[in-house]
């Protein structure tokens, strides 16, 4: 544990707290069987000696470390932990929380019926003063509201702000004096001053001022001084993220409520409904509290979407104001031209938005103050739109490199796709041979002229040297005659093709003229891997089985062997088997199926073809039953299932396997579906999908498939082919999901110190979850640099300015940490005390000994999908997420034997459950009486809880008891398990009456308190408390920085969070300082959090960061070279980069000695 002097800081005259021995041996007893004798040794030395499980001198080498730093910084703010938070949050946002709360009892200023349309500010006096041109809201609280035209890029056109005393109105340059004006780049002087420029010059010490919004981070992107490297005392509060921490929605509930609203029968509202956990008590008379199952559905009335639209109305149903979104199409879809014809209009749409926003923070900020009471929630949001990114003018290399890298993986995937697509017509075309190929046999093989032609629209008429070059291209004889040959094509392969010509300056990257037999059409074929025609053209197979695409089921394979359904087919003059060529069309015209020819493929791949089951079905019945009560949840509430229907949506049986022994002899697969895909000779089985296996593919090629293409289920004719498709499928994946995110990102170039600099600010919505977490659509989910990935990069892309570093750390193991100590605080209050806790603090990963690695060796899987097992189970995800997961990660498992798996590792994790009673003081009474009379021990868990057995004894000793006065309530436990505690612990917060973070104290939303939902979205309760707290810790961090770097005069800003990593940007005199401020703020906010949960010591293995990061970019690792398709060189020969430093905490401390 931490030394004797630290301990007497941080947890000043507390100690352990008693136990009783039967709780001790029975803690000891499950430690002993699931970790070993030798953790239950220490564990007992420990608590005779009130000394830490996990006291380790190797890790961070002797005391002298912690002594060290205690001749750095300062003792705490207050006579303990618990007071120096309070007070330090307190002094950091004193001023913002008075202005708030002054400006929220103030009277909004009547929304002005015309509008200045001059460049830059104009105030507007609310007594009535003539209006005048300012350079800035000089006001110390303000609403605030920014409208951006889209056709004229990131640039923003209006804005208006509203304080207690005045309405301002700002208008762009580019919208008055539009002739002067031509580039797209944003330019500081294009973005809208908030603050006095002169003053930005003294280090941003300009006063605390503080911005009101609804999405307010969007807003701040168009700020002018936010792009300054130093950081202003200017705050921005989002009243969004006000209404998602107050009475936002869940994931699961979201889908529901749109439901409830529209009444639509839609998939996702059945998905939604089958991972909703609801807890049920048996033996009880819950249910019949429920009236018509309605009590399930009173969250309804506590929650709103997030559009300012919804929350207005829901937060202010007698407001006088009406928002009319209708208006906002102008700045859609209208050009700057538009915005000036309707300028009063346009400029009242958004000064009404400014008007609404007020209403609904004068609602929710006195309910933001009860609900989140601590001081470090508060400025810890504060903190969190602070963040900012710099970068330079690499960053428009690495666009352009992106950019060139994709579209030459296209264009050769594109050539090989055109070759191949050639020679299927060609090949299959002569004597209809198209009829007997297995894939191509249902294409429409049509001609163009036949089936007419009306997809392809006219050429729009240019008048410029394009259009010329076009008319001469069309217009020549050649052509001419190649459009006669058009319509010999195929309607699935004219499909492909299109009539407009490309520009002429774009011909060479078009792609060549399409060639039919001899000739050739101008017509440019559009070929991609997303293509449903693809698998076709590639002769896709699953392990010797021909593809199939179903419009119900997607994509599936076709096993011959089938006898039991060919006399309902009719047959043709060969004997061939006729079927409707599309299950979907209404015509339903007759067909040939190559029966023949699939089995002779299949014969040809697998050497047999198989037969049709002869036993009863009774076996395979259960297990696709078990599969589906894991998947739907075996603890689905019954009221919501009746209210799920009562909004008009049923059960999704298309995606269940048909229940009958038609199925093809020993073939495990995801199948048959005889009813919906009904061919003669065949049974159809689904192609596994990554996520569940009810869920379709609808692309083979896509990334999900990757794995079977390597492992070798999925094959095509041409290996070759198949494979340059899978990885050009794989590089280009990042870049095409991300590109117009990445694209659209605000980058603004402004002069320090004679040079350039470039900076990002992320639009984060500082809770943008139900659990309070920060949301940002590219930042706070960029992944880390992959070989095969272009534009992977993106991290390394963002640069420390010369003179400037990134100091950070990962938070080592930050969820499984808080939810273990839960479960240590809910046991004997001794850190390690539960089999997982002590598998986190003294599991070694070397040794294999972790929890991860418990898991990946039980499970057969590599650790990385360990990980994702245990978070998923921590989370509150059940067996039936572990069985998709291991069928996922493990293609040899049979759906019964990842049942299997998953049940013993459930079994051994979270044990097993039972319902006990929770004694009142009566009941505690009555069990000391019966104690001693009988000289029994009567066992408890925790002193308060019994079972139904030892209930009854008190009942029948005692007959003027009853079972009310004697329990409060019935809860469920769990026994037996490594992880019984914590998630003992976890359900207790989540099913008490009010359900708190234990640290900060932060409540719940409105829409997940069990008066509104009473037993339902247990998983996203139990989420709800590790998620929550997660954030708690990093808001305390945040905390403790700031006053740290005030504290020392430490140039240092905060940067960005993401996941699990926290990155500040600091002067390169001050690298080391704050390194070490950063791994004192780790020790300070692990002890805050230990001692919030009655643990008055911290292990010596997580008091600080295993190691700090300082770096010039913001990359995962600093070793990490980020080498990628884009950036083959890496970073350091591309863009002169050199990798970046660790440092542990006794090489900080030297470096800080030092200087």
């Amino acid at each position: 544990m931490l030394p004797t002097s630290w301990n007497q800081v941080l947890f000043p005259g507390e100690s352990v707290p008693t136990v009783a021995e039967y709780d001790l041996n029975k803690s000891f007893d499950c430690l002993k069987k699931i970790v070993g004798e030798h953790a239950v040794q220490d564990i007992r030395t420990d608590w005779s000696s009130k000394v830490d499980v996990s006291s380790d001198s190797t890790r961070h080498g002797d005391d002298q470390a912690f002594e060290r730093i205690r001749t750095v910084f300062p003792f705490l703010a207050g006579s303990n932990l618990k007071e120096h938070f309070q007070k330090i949050a307190e002094e950091g946002t004193q001023k913002y929380k008075k202005l708030l709360d002054e400006f929220s009892k103030c009277k909004a200023p009547h929304v002005l019926p015309e509008w200045k349309f001059t460049p830059g500010w104009t105030k507007y006096p609310s007594d009535g003063g003539k209006p005048t041109p300012v350079a800035f809201p000089d006001e110390d609280a303000f609403v605030f509201d920014v409208e951006v035209c889209l056709r004229d890029g990131n640039h923003p056109v209006m804005a208006t702000a509203m304080s207690s005393t005045a309405w301002y109105s700002w208008c762009s340059r580019r919208l008055c004096c539009p002739r002067f004006f031509y580039t797209q780049e944003v330019a500081l002087n294009d973005l809208i001053p908030l603050q006095n420029g002169m003053l930005l010059a003294d280090n941003g010490n300009s006063g605390e001022r503080i911005v009101i919004g609804h999405n307010v981070g969007f807003d701040r992107a168009y700020v002018k001084e936010q792009y300054n490297l130093k950081d202003t005392k200017l705050r921005f509060w989002d009243t969004m993220s006000m209404h998602i921490a107050v009475c936002g929605l869940a994931g699961d509930q979201r889908i529901l409520y749109m439901a409830a609203r529209k009444g639509n029968k839609t998939k996702a509202i059945q998905d939604a409904l089958e991972h909703t956990t609801a807890a049920r008590f048996h033996g009880t008379d819950f249910r019949n509290h429920h009236v018509d199952g309605k009590l399930s559905w009173k969250w309804l009335e506590e929650t709103a979407t997030n559009s300012l639209v919804e929350v207005h109305r829901f937060h202010c149903p007698n407001s006088l104001l009406t928002l009319d979104k209708d208006i906002r199409s102008v700045f859609v879809s209208g050009s700057l031209e538009d915005v000036r014809k309707t300028f009063q209009t346009a400029m009242t749409y958004c000064a009404m938005d400014v008007a609404a926003t007020f209403e609904v923070f004068v609602k929710l900020m006195p309910q933001f103050w009860e609900r989140f009471p601590h001081p470090v929630t508060f400025m810890g949001m504060l903190e969190m739109g602070t963040s900012y990114l710099p970068t330079d003018k690499n960053w428009f290399h690495y666009i352009r490199a992106c950019d060139k890298s994709y579209k030459l993986l296209q264009q050769q995937v594109h050539s090989l796709l055109v070759d191949v697509a050639l020679k299927t017509v060609n090949d299959l075309v002569e004597n209809s041979k198209y009829t007997r190929d297995p894939w191509f046999w249902n294409a429409c093989w049509k001609t163009a002229k036949s089936c007419g032609r009306t997809s392809h629209s006219k050429p729009r008429e240019r008048t410029n040297a394009n259009h010329t070059a076009s008319e001469i291209w069309n217009d020549s004889t050649l052509v001419r005659f190649e459009k006669r040959a058009f319509s010999r094509l195929p309607k699935w392969y004219s499909s492909l093709l299109s009539r407009i010509s490309p520009p002429a300056d774009d011909w060479e990257n078009a792609g060549r003229p399409v060639a039919f037999g001899h000739v050739t059409t101008n017509e440019l074929i559009n070929l991609t891997p997303q293509l449903r025609i693809m698998p076709k053209l590639l002769k896709l197979h699953w392990n010797g089985y021909p593809l199939h695409f179903s419009s119900v089921l997607g994509w599936g394979y076709l096993i011959p062997g089938r006898t039991s359904n060919l006399m309902d087919f009719e047959r043709d003059s060969e004997g061939r088997y006729m079927v409707a060529s599309d299950e979907s069309a209404s015509d339903k015209e007759l067909i040939p199926f190559p029966l023949k020819e699939i089995e002779e493929f299949v014969l040809s791949k697998r050497g047999k073809l198989d037969k049709q089951a002869l036993e009863a079905f009774s076996a395979r019945d259960s297990e696709m039953r078990i599969m589906n009560t894991l998947q739907t949840g075996s603890s689905i509430d019954s009221t919501v299932q009746t209210k799920f229907k009562e909004i008009g949506s049923e059960r999704a049986n298309a995606h269940q396997p048909d229940e009958t022994n038609d199925r093809p002899e020993g073939h495990d697969g995801i199948g048959p579906f005889n009813r919906l895909v009904a061919l003669p000779g065949v049974w159809f089985y689904k192609l596994p999908h990554k996520d569940s296996p009810f869920n379709c593919v609808a692309n083979p090629l896509g990334k999900g498939m990757l794995q079977h293409i390597e492992n070798g289920n999925l094959q095509s004719f041409t290996p070759g082919h198949l494979k340059l498709m899978a990885n050009v499928n794989l590089m280009c994946s990042y870049w095409k999901n991300n590109r117009d995110r990445i694209m659209s990102q605000m980058v603004v170039c402004g002069d320090r110190n004679g040079g350039k600099y470039c900076s990002i600010i992320p639009r984060v919505i500082c809770a943008g979850t139900v659990t309070r977490r920060a949301v940002e659509s590219t930042w706070m989910t960029v992944s880390n640099p992959e070989e095969a990935r272009i534009g992977s990069e993106l991290k390394g892309l963002i640069k420390a300015p010369l003179g400037y570093k990134f100091v950070g750390s990962d938070v080592d193991s930050q969820e499984l940490w808080i939810a273990a100590l839960f479960g240590d605080s809910h046991s004997l209050k001794i850190h390690g005390c539960t089999p997982n806790s002590w598998m986190l603090l003294k599991g070694d990963r070397n040794l294999e000994t972790d929890q991860h690695s418990v898991t990946a060796r039980e499970m057969s899987i590599s650790r990385s999908q360990a990980k994702v097992l245990n978070y998923g189970r921590m989370y509150g995800a059940g067996r039936a997420f572990a069985v998709r997961l291991l069928k996922g990660f493990r293609q040899d498992l049979s759906s019964e034997e990842a049942v299997k798996l998953a049940t013993r590792l459930y079994r051994r994790t979270k044990g097993r459950s039972a319902y006990l009673y929770e004694l009142t003081e009566a009941g505690l009474q009555a069990l000391e009486t019966t104690r001693r009379c009988f000289k029994e021990p009567f066992p408890t868990l925790h002193g308060r809880y019994v079972d139904d057995i030892i209930l009854n004894s008190l009942l029948s000793i005692d007959q003027s008891l009853t079972k009310e006065s004697v329990a409060s309530s019935k809860l469920r436990r769990w026994f037996n398990g490594s992880e019984s505690e914590m998630f003992n612990a976890l359900e207790s917060i989540a099913y008490s009456k009010e359900p708190r973070t234990p640290v900060l104290q932060c409540r719940i939303s409105r829409a997940l308190e069990p008066s509104s939902v009473d037993e339902d979205f247990l998983t996203s309760r139990v989420n709800w408390v590790v998620q929550s707290s997660a954030v708690d810790y990093l808001h305390v961090m945040l905390v403790s920085m700031k006053w740290l770097c005030q504290f020392y005069g430490i140039d240092a800003r905060f940067s960005i969070s993401i996941h699990d990593e926290v990155r500040y940007l600091v002067s390169e005199k001050d690298k080391y300082v704050a390194a070490l401020a950063l791994q004192y703020t780790n020790l300070l906010t692990r002890s805050f959090f230990a001692v919030n949960l009655d643990l008055y010591s911290l292990p010596k293995s997580v008091a600080f960061f295993s190691q700090m990061e300082v770096d010039q970019v913001l990359r995962k690792s600093v070793e990490s070279d980020c080498k990628t398709p884009s950036n083959p060189f890496g970073l350091t020969n591309c863009y002169s980069v050199p990798p970046g430093q660790t440092a542990s905490i006794e090489e900080i401390l030297e470096h800080v000695s030092s200087h």
